[in-house]
This record gives structure tokens, C-alpha cells and sequence, in this order.
């Protein structure tokens, strides 16, 4: 990519206000890393008797009693459906995804407890039987994601309620140390090894990002009990979206270089990129929550990129993030 002056000269203030924001808590972020091996999670009585009330609640509401709006209803549901199945205080690097999809009937768009009934035991029960056929070693159920998508009906009065169920697990992984950054310089791509040609088809710069940020959570602590995950939600970017104009990067993986399997990270630009991706990520307004899951991948994209204000075709990470609102119960999970 050729740089002018004249490019980085139009780029607006709010994308130097961002770059100085991202910069300024890095401190703070690198200073909180060294204090995360183990996070202990207050007991959450508040939230299990709101839980348990709406439970009690939702499964003794006759026909046409009470209605509730769709937001409370997927947030109900699903905080629900952790409660009753989240155990997600264990060291975990094996995850486990499954989908499943009940139907929920509305009424002129708001939902009748009688029928979220319906939709949550036929939930429950499937849950329960996916969780039973999954072969994982020292397993739970770590957080249920739950969304609410409209279907086309001809009166447009069901929903489809998506739940993707993340069951957790723990493998020893004798390749690469969990507990540490390794210093070594990676391919972009997915699995596509070092510069030297280790770990081909096993990590690639994304996996090992992936793991840092995970691993930099630490393991939540709640003693005598278990933790379950409210508030549970999926984020999404993209590298080509964060570009600092003082040094003309951008802070999180974006390349104009046509052949991806020649381009090599360097371990400070690996550490570089994994701290971009935190230091954003907390800058966003449930940036508090515990990150759950982290999914990279390198997407080859075109379009106009907002901060040079240019057509390309250009490869990026693309960065998911599934997070959560921790909580501790002395209340058994079901199993």
C-alpha cells in the first residue's frame, strides 16, 4: 500500500481521539494482566431469586394472564436457561458449539409467560439432551447464547429462538505452554504455522492471539459454588476499522499484500494486535464482562476503507468475541 500525506492529512479527529483513547489504557491493561490468574465472583442472591421468582412465575401463568415485551423475553430466557445449566468456573480450552432452534408464538408482538413456557421446556429438555451426547473430557456447559429472530409466517406472529449452547472442556495441550506468550513470528492466516514453518496446519497468528486473550482472563473463583454467566451476547469487528494515523497502522491485523502466505507477524506486532484487540474491546459498553470465547479469522474484503478514505481489496482479522456478565450460586446446575 503506498502512504501520502495527503491521505493521512484528511483523516478525521474522532479517529485520532480513538487511537489516543486506545493508547492511554494500555497501561492500565497490561498493569491488570499480572492480577488475573484467578478472579473471585461475588454471590449473586439478587439475580438467583429474581431467576427462581421468574421461574415459579413463568411456569404457573395460565393462558392470557400476563405479557411481556421480546428484549425481556430473550434476556429472561436466556439468563433462565444459564442459571439452570451454567457451571463455568473450571480451567477450560476445548469448546463445544451446538445450535438448536425452538419456535416461539407471539402476541401482536409480545410474548404471553404461557408461551414462553412452552418455548422454554422445549428448550430445557433439548438442551439437557444435547449436553448428555456431547463426549468431552471433564465437561460442563459453560454459557448459552439466545436470540430472537423473526420468521416469515403470513401473520408474522412466531419467532425463532436460536440457542447456541457452549459446552466446555479440558485437554492438556502438550504443544505449547498455556500460561505464557510464546516469542515466536506467525503467518496470518488460520493455521498456517510460524515464518519457519512450525505448527503448519496446527496454529496460525489467529489461534495463538485467540489463546492469549483467553488465557489473560483467568479462571473465576467461586468458592463453595458454581458460576453461571447472565447478559450473555456476541460482539463483532473487523481490523480495517481501527487505523492510528500518528503511525499509519492499524491496530488490529488489516494487509494490502495480495499473497498472504509470504506476510510474517513479528512477535512484538503479535503482541501489538492482541493488546489492540483488548484495549477495544474494554472500550465498548459491556467491555467489564467476562470474555467467554474468542474467534479470529483472516477474511479477504473489498470496499471503501472509512479512515483512508479508499477503495481496496484488502485481507483483516475478523474478531468475535462471546462475553458475559459472571455470577456465583450455591444452587446446583442441572445435569
Amino acid at each position: 500500500m503506498k502512504k501520502s500525506n495527503s491521505i493521512i492529512a484528511i483523516i478525521g479527529l474522532a479517529i485520532v481521539a480513538i487511537a489516543v483513547a486506545f493508547v492511554s489504557c494500555k497501561k492500565e491493561k497490561q498493569e491488570q494482566k499480572s492480577n488475573n490468574m484467578e478472579q473471585s465472583v461475588q454471590n449473586s442472591d439478587n439475580m438467583d431469586e429474581y431467576l427462581m421468582s421468574f421461574k415459579k412465575k413463568l411456569l404457573s401463568t395460565q393462558k392470557g394472564e400476563e405479557t411481556i415485551g421480546l428484549e425481556q423475553a430473550q434476556r429472561d430466557l436466556g439468563n433462565l436457561l444459564n442459571f439452570d445449566f451454567g457451571d463455568a468456573n473450571y480451567p477450560t480450552n476445548v469448546y463445544h458449539f451446538d445450535t438448536i432452534r425452538v419456535k416461539l408464538t407471539l402476541n401482536q408482538d409480545e410474548v404471553e409467560l404461557s408461551q414462553l413456557a412452552i418455548t422454554y421446556n422445549e428448550a430445557y429438555n433439548s438442551i439437557l439432551e444435547t449436553y448428555h451426547s456431547i463426549d468431552l473430557p471433564e465437561k460442563s456447559i459453560y454459557a448459552i447464547l439466545c436470540t430472537f429472530n423473526e420468521l416469515e409466517t403470513k401473520d408474522g406472529e412466531t419467532e425463532d429462538v436460536e440457542l447456541v449452547v457452549v459446552t466446555r472442556g479440558f485437554m492438556e495441550d502438550p504443544i505449547l505452554p498455556s500460561n505464557n506468550h510464546d516469542t515466536m513470528d506467525w503467518r496470518p492466516k488460520n493455521n498456517a504455522g510460524t515464518c519457519d514453518g512450525q505448527f503448519i496446519n496446527i496454529y496460525g497468528a489467529p489461534e495463538i492471539i485467540r489463546s492469549w486473550i483467553l488465557n489473560s482472563q483467568g479462571i473465576l473463583s467461586c468458592p463453595n459454588g458454581r458460576v453461571y454467566f447472565t447478559d450473555v451476547a456476541t460482539w463483532y469487528t473487523y481490523g480495517y476499522r481501527y487505523y492510528d494515523p500518528i503511525t499509519g497502522q492499524f491496530l488490529i491485523y488489516t494487509s494490502f499484500v495480495t499473497d498472504q502466505d509470504s506476510v510474517c507477524i513479528s512477535h512484538d506486532k503479535m503482541e501489538y494486535y492482541y493488546q489492540n484487540i483488548l484495549d477495544i474491546y474494554h472500550q465498548q459498553s459491556f467491555g467489564n464482562h467476562y470474555i467467554l470465547h474468542v474467534g479470529i479469522s483472516l477474511q479477504h474484503l473489498h470496499g471503501t476503507i472509512p479512515a483512508l478514505n479508499q477503495y481496496y481489496w484488502y485481507y483483516c482479522w475478523r474478531v468475535r468475541i462471546e462475553h458475559g456478565k459472571p455470577n456465583c450460586t450455591e444452587i446446583s446446575p442441572v445435569d
